[in-house]
């Protein structure tokens, strides 16, 4: 409603309230885009110095035009003592000019009295010419060369109004658009550096899982193969296969992906790593073992030698590599290695209870060979003093009935 209630007010202004503001030259006069060029050509003394071509030359270059009283013209500044007019309408190609202070007025102001320049006096004849006067006369008619005109460079008038200011706001669109087109590539260079980076960390994760799995292939396998005998039912079979998988993933695996820093990965490549030990377990449980292992029968008849024969084909049978058992003063000894760890068994056989210098025998052994793991094997009970000797020292005390599944469930340095 403001905006028709002001088009109407101004339909009944009067005709001469669009004149306010607008000015016309008093005169025929010379208006001309540059200012040091309005002055030498307004300066009747600097015209009498210079030749026609001189003025022809500075009016070209001085963007000059000749303006009379019947164009309209709107002020914009004073710049350098002169006003700097702009033409009502515009015409586009002419720019601003520079009016001399006393040829410009308002429209309706009473016109000032014209200003009349006096010619400079003409230099006086001499009476008697000289024999030479001819000649003298034609050297002085002849028109001086041209001097090298220098023209100031014009200053740009600057914008003050928002229909010189639109080509402003053109480039600040294009500005504001191109950073934006910036921080959109920027954006998506980030996010495809990122994906790229957690790529790399994600399979950095899965070959340190698959390196831990390669070492402990055969435990893997022999799991996944006591599972798949479970006859029982299909589904506790594979809830038995992936009760070992949670059990491998808690005590090997996330401790090793802790102290790289991957941790935080594990829900990503959980699927992954999973289907993995799957498919190494399966394959290697299905391929036929070069030399399958028969233990005897234990009896009490068995001499040293036999007992040691008998402990080291249940420790083979469990995964270990081991070396020939090697006799002792007291007992056999059975060196064996899986998956970087080094075990040491020793084996006794007695009819009496084990006394506690079969344990310092096996503390010796042990800390000589520097094996990660000590284990004393008898078919006898152990007296209290040397369940407290080992106990002490870290030498687990065994039966031979209980070898086998000590030995299968060593998977890591941390039981030791």
């Amino acid at each position: 409603m403001r905006i028709w209630a002001s088009a109407c007010l101004l339909l009944w202004l009067p005709a001469s309230a669009s004149a306010a503001g607008l000015f016309s030259a008093t005169h025929p006069t010379l208006a001309c885009g540059d200012d040091a060029a309005l002055r030498a050509l307004s300066d009747p003394a600097t015209l009498a110095q210079h030749p026609a071509a001189w003025s022809k030359t500075l009016f070209r270059q001085g963007d000059c035009h000749a303006v009379t009283p019947d164009i309209k013209w709107e002020k914009i500044a004073n710049r350098n003592g002169l006003p700097l007019m702009r033409r009502v309408p515009p015409v586009p190609g002419l720019s601003p000019q520079y009016f001399m202070t006393g040829t410009i007025a308002p429209i309706g102001a009473p016109a000032p009295a014209p200003v009349h320049v006096t010619p400079p006096p003409a230099p006086p004849v001499a009476d008697n010419p000289t024999p030479e006067g001819p000649q003298q006369q034609a050297q002085d008619d002849a028109p001086p060369p041209a001097p090298p005109v220098i023209v100031q460079n014009r200053e740009t008038p600057l914008p003050t109004d928002l229909f010189f200011m639109t080509r402003g706001f053109q480039k600040l669109g294009s500005l504001i658009l191109t950073l934006m087109l910036i921080a959109g590539a920027g954006w998506v260079m980030l996010r495809v550096l990122r994906t790229i980076w957690l790529m790399a960390r994600r399979r950095k994760a899965i070959g340190t899982c698959m390196r831990l799995a390669e070492r402990h292939r055969p435990m893997l396998a022999r799991w996944y193969q006591q599972a798949e005998d479970d006859t029982t039912a299909l589904t506790h079979s594979r809830m038995s296969w992936n009760t070992h998988v949670e059990r491998f993933t808690r005590t090997t695996l996330l401790p090793a992906l802790a102290r790289d820093g991957q941790s935080a990965l594990w829900p990503a490549i959980n699927k992954t790593v999973c289907a993995h030990l799957t498919t190494l377990a399966a394959n290697t449980a299905r391929t036929p073992s070069a030399t399958v292992l028969t233990p005897g029968i234990y009896h009490q008849d068995m001499n040293q030698a036999e007992y040691a024969a008998f402990c080291s084909q249940w420790i083979e049978k469990a995964g270990w590599e081991i070396r020939p058992p090697v006799a002792t003063g007291l007992g056999s000894v059975i060196h064996g290695s899986r998956n970087g760890l080094k075990m040491l068994v020793h084996c006794w056989i007695d009819r009496k209870p084990v006394h506690d210098d079969v344990i310092w025998q096996g503390i010796k052994e042990k800390t000589e060979s520097r094996a990660d793991i000590g284990a004393i094997v008898s078919n006898a009970p152990y007296t209290q003093e040397a369940l407290l000797l080992g106990k002490k020292h870290r030498i687990f005390l065994l039966h031979h009935e209980d070898i086998y599944k000590f030995v299968s469930g060593i998977e890591v340095p941390d039981v030791a």
